[in-house]
């Protein structure tokens, strides 16, 4: 009984649906030959039949050493120099792989080049290429270096900037600043322009990145200077409005004592008494006729300008 309900409910259960597989799109290469092949991808799906792709084993001699190495059949000579490189301590940029006396390039694949099962191959060190990576980690460091200092220094920039700023911001309201601090900011950027220019720029994106802060550490010493010269300006005509604003406060003061007597005894002086000038008068007379008498005119006389004087009498002898 209990097997023909079971029975009986997987007779009836409801089918599935099935959901119709959505085509991948298909993306395809041209190989080293010319070859347009589909793309090959990790995650690429078993082939037909659900056969795994064979690994193979191959024999690489380098330094008179010969080196197994599993992998996989559809690889290419990249992933090959990566596994040389684990067991070798060579980089793969520096390795030369010659199979069957040629030379293979890393982005071709050991199928295609006809490499099976047990096939040999040698692997030699490639000089040039070394040299060629060397100096190219050794731009690439140096350029990196170059960019951490210059970000190091916009940083400070920065931090020194928000500074000038606030110094800026206060002066244009009309306060004052000390003006040991407007100088050792302006050190301070100095500091930073020298350390710009101690820096090699060997990148056109660097030279750029180091001017553009050289201009800005320039543009921020000029605000200085102009902050620095209205501070100066401010105090210097401070002590000229408060004196001016003291003297509107004030009355006018008198002036000493001694002054004033002194301008009223300028004022008041007498005069100065013209000078005197001596006249002659003469009297006409016959000394045959008449006789003088005692009782004559004198005969000079003073014509005084304010003050009266006495004239001089003259004593004449008879004979």
């Amino acid at each position: 009984m209990m097997r023909g309900n079971r029975e009986q409910r997987v007779a009836f259960s409801p089918m599935k649906e099935a959901v119709p597989a959505v085509p991948k799109e298909e993306v395809w290469e041209v190989r080293p030959g010319g070859m347009l092949v589909q793309k090959r991808s990790p995650d690429a799906e078993l082939p037909p039949g659900g056969a795994p792709v064979p690994t193979i084993r191959v024999k690489v001699k380098f330094n008179g050493v010969y080196h197994e190495i599993y992998i996989n059949s559809q690889a290419s000579f990249g992933e090959l120099k990566k596994l040389l490189s684990e067991k070798t301590g060579l980089h793969p940029d520096d390795q030369k792989v010659v199979y069957k006396d040629k030379e293979r390039d890393s982005k071709a694949f050991l199928d295609m080049a006809g490499v099976k099962d047990r096939s040999k191959m040698v692997m030699l060190e490639d000089p040039a290429a070394k040299a060629k990576r060397l100096l190219e980690e050794r731009r690439t460091s140096k350029a990196e270096r170059t960019a951490k200092a210059i970000a190091s220094v916009a940083l400070d920039v920065d931090k020194l900037a928000t500074k000038v700023s606030a110094l800026e911001t206060i002066v244009s309201k009309g306060g004052k600043v000390v003006d040991a601090d407007v100088v050792t900011l302006t050190e301070a950027l100095m500091t930073e322009l020298v350390k710009l220019d101690s820096i090699a720029a060997v990148d056109g994106e660097v030279k750029v990145a180091r001017r553009a802060q050289e201009k800005r550490v320039q543009k921020y010493v000029e605000t200085l200077d102009a902050v620095r010269a209205k501070n100066k300006a401010a105090a210097a005509a401070a002590p000229v409005a408060k004196a001016s604003n003291n003297n509107k406060a004030r009355p006018p003061r008198p002036p000493p004592a001694h002054q004033n007597q002194h301008h009223q005894r300028r004022q008041f002086q007498p005069p100065a008494p013209v000078p005197q000038t001596q006249t002659a008068s003469w009297e006409t007379f016959d000394l045959l006729s008449s006789v003088p008498s005692t009782s004559a005119a004198p005969v000079t006389s003073m014509a005084p300008a304010t003050t009266t004087t006495p004239s001089p009498r003259f004593e004449w002898e008879l004979f």
